[in-house]
């Protein structure tokens, strides 16, 4: 397996960070809607509970997905503007 170099290990590390905050937001939206669910339509079927929470989760990470590409497009385009290079990357 080859090495990464630091700027991939700086943007995994980034990725991962990000895409952990993501996860720790959507298990505390889907708990509080599967709650609410839970609590105010007790007829609903567990399956049907289950498929709105898969598809509010996946909304969500449609979402993020484009978020964080339209963020990171426009860091690179601002560094690219400035002429300053990366300052975390070694030529």
């Amino acid at each position: 397996m080859p090495m990464l170099r630091p700027t991939e290990s700086r943007d995994l590390r980034k990725t991962m960070s990000r895409l952990g905050w993501f996860l720790l937001g959507v298990l505390l939206i889907d708990s509080f809607i599967a709650f609410l669910l839970y609590k105010y339509v007790p007829t609903i079927h567990p399956v049907l509970c289950g498929f709105i929470i898969i598809v509010i989760t996946t909304i969500l990470y449609i979402c993020y997905s484009l978020i964080f590409a339209k963020v990171d497009k426009k860091r690179k385009e601002k560094l690219e503007k400035s002429g300053q290079k990366d300052p975390f990357t070694r030529k």
